[in-house]
């Protein structure tokens, strides 16, 4: 009875939450929908419950390979050789590598984001780590190092282990990192086809055949955890990730992912409140030689909004407990910005100018002024 009661709070905060854009839900035992810029929730449904990635898990793998290719310790054009035991990976999908042979970086990339090989994926783990243990510790510690909460790996592929699991919300803030921080090799997960070994694969993600958007990311599918997906698509300009796993077929993977990804561009949009060097207005500073000082965005100030909000939108400027003097640049007030029925987001705001400290008289004159209201508060 308990457990039934909370589920219709939940769900009755869900409803809430998103009244003033039309709800929606998923056939997904867990799904969630983030705005790639803002990084805000659109949607969710047990979205930190832990799951089975399977090629999810691909991900990350790829990530810790641009992240090399990146910072300039490998080359698209650098070459791997192919184990035995890479060779001998035939469970699941396959690039069909073959024993002693090199192969190129950028070729092995293409065999783990559109053919979904594991065979690749333990080449890569192998030569960059040594043994695929190795390399799933590095992908676990580079989870760790961008706010993955509740994600650990024991393997580069996927492959069903207890102790290899993320949530939908880790793996959307995956991608999200993915996306905006390596953009000069995403277009790869873009790809519909690769042909290696004279066998030509397609890319299993559904949603890049469909007139959408969609440019990534990559689908999964265990007997355990059921199908799942995670996508991102672009429109006018604007970037939606969708993660959901737990379909119970590829049909219904395609067709939920689909629905939620568009459901999202048509309910919400980003508006730009503020450019960056922005001068939003002005704040008492204690000590300051002035009454009040000018303060500044530090970078564009964007908020996801329902659609059907836009109007109801509202701002203050909020005071911090700072003392003069404050160098320009210097943090001096948070902008609060208010959207109805949701909890207010919070942007730091930085001092325009230098504000000098006002004289020591003026300073003992405030602290008995000071001291005086106190008594009669």
């Amino acid at each position: 009875m308990i457990k039934l009661v909370n589920r219709i709070l939940i769900s009755l905060l869900l409803i809430t939450q998103f009244s003033f854009a039309s709800y929606i839900d998923t056939d997904a035992e867990m799904a969630v929908v983030i705005d790639a810029d803002t990084g805000k929730v659109l949607f969710e449904k047990d979205k930190d419950k832990k799951t089975y990635p399977a090629s999810m898990t691909k991900i990350m793998t790829t990530l810790i390979v641009f992240e090399k290719l990146s910072n300039g310790t490998l080359t698209l054009d650098d070459k791997f050789l192919v184990s035995e035991r890479a060779w001998k990976e035939r469970e699941g999908s396959s690039m069909f590598v073959e024993v002693d042979k090199e192969i190129r970086v950028e070729d092995l990339l293409r065999g783990i984001i559109v053919q979904s090989g594991n065979d690749a994926c333990i080449v890569i783990a192998e030569n960059i780590a040594g043994t695929e243990d190795a390399f799933a510790k590095m992908m676990t510690n580079k989870g760790t190092e961008i706010g993955l909460k509740n994600t650990n790996f024991t393997n580069s592929t996927g492959m069903h282990n207890p102790k290899n699991y993320s949530t939908v919300h880790d793996l959307a803030l995956l991608s999200q990192y993915l996306i905006n921080e390596f953009p000069e090799y995403y277009h790869l997960f873009a790809e519909t086809e690769f042909e290696w070994s004279g066998i030509k694969q397609n890319n299993r993600n559904p949603l890049l055949y469909k007139n959408m958007g969609v440019d990534g990311l990559k689908t999964g599918h265990l007997s355990k955890s059921g199908y799942g997906l995670a996508a991102s698509a672009i429109e006018n300009g604007r970037r939606i990730i969708s993660v959901a796993n737990g379909f119970e077929t590829k049909q219904k993977r395609s067709q939920g992912s689909s629905r939620l990804i568009t459901w999202a561009f048509r309910e919400y949009d980003n508006i730009e409140l503020f450019d960056k060097n922005s001068e939003v207005g002005l704040v008492k500073i204690h000590g300051a030689s002035k009454n009040e000082s000018s303060v500044s965005t530090l970078k564009d100030i964007i908020i996801t909004v329902a659609k059907s909000k836009k109007d109801a939108i509202s701002y203050n400027i909020v005071p911090i407990d700072i003392v003069a003097p404050v160098k320009s640049g210097e943090i001096a007030a948070q902008l609060e910005v208010i959207i109805p029925k949701e909890v207010p987001v919070y942007f730091d705001l930085v001092a325009t100018n230098d504000v000098k400290q006002t004289n020591f008289i003026m300073r003992f004159i405030n602290m008995i002024y000071n001291f005086i209201l106190s008594l009669f508060s």
